[in-house]
């Protein structure tokens, strides 16, 4: 039997291909509803209004900005702060109700209503860029551009919360002929994590004291879902 949590990651899915075929503002909640096998009053028991679901659609990039000012507020290593910045927005990318990368392409459609989304998105990206641009001041990172850096660490964790959600087929019992081992989600966050920081190290052979530090700087898997 689902969740309540599961119901309501339902509701976002439907309402996202909705936004996306009809836009949001032509979308009605007795469509919704409709679409999601719901009475109206049923749907109104997760969502009072439209704007509520819109709301939880903006939420993806939520905890992870969070804890990016956070990460760029706090003292220390910066690529150990990065470390546990990536591992956390990897997990909460794999796990939000909708992907991300649907998400951009219905924002991209109606970038009025989702400009929430995009601040929201520039945010994450100028963190990411602080906490490399600091990792180059103090000698731990190479020198590199660190928009463009930052640009592209956040394309490949999309590219991996994508692949996560894709995996099942993939899996050794999947029915795709291209199969490969299941990763956790735990995992995938860490080990991605780990290559993104590596290739900015200046002595990669430093990574494991670094992860040890995010590890212990974590006290466990970084809370968010």
């Amino acid at each position: 039997m689902k969740t309540e949590f599961d119901r309501r990651d339902d509701i976002l899915v439907v309402a996202a291909r909705l936004f996306a075929e009809r836009g949001y503002l032509n979308t009605t909640m007795t469509e919704i509803a409709r679409t999601c096998g719901l009475g109206q009053s049923s749907l109104y028991y997760w969502f009072r209004q439209k704007e509520d679901i819109l709301l939880g659609l903006l939420a993806v990039n939520r905890a992870s900005i969070e804890f990016a000012e956070r990460m760029v507020a706090a003292p220390g290593s910066p690529a150990v702060r990065l470390l546990r910045l990536l591992r956390l927005d990897i997990g909460e990318l794999c796990t939000a109700a909708v992907d991300i990368c649907e998400v951009e392409v219905l924002a991209e459609q109606q970038p009025e209503v989702f400009a929430q989304f995009w601040a929201d998105t520039a945010a994450l990206h100028r963190h990411v860029a602080t906490l490399i641009g600091d990792g180059i001041a103090c000698g731990e990172f190479i020198e590199c551009d660190p928009e463009f850096a930052a640009l592209n660490i956040c394309a490949a964790e999309e590219g991996v919360q994508r692949r996560y959600r894709n995996s099942a087929a993939h899996t050794p019992d999947g029915t795709s002929p291209f199969r490969h081992p299941n990763y956790s989600r735990e995992h995938v966050a860490r080990e991605l994590a780990a290559m993104l920081v590596r290739g900015l190290l200046r002595d990669p052979s430093t990574l494991p004291a670094l992860s040890a530090q995010a590890d212990s700087a974590a006290s466990g898997w970084p809370a968010g879902r």
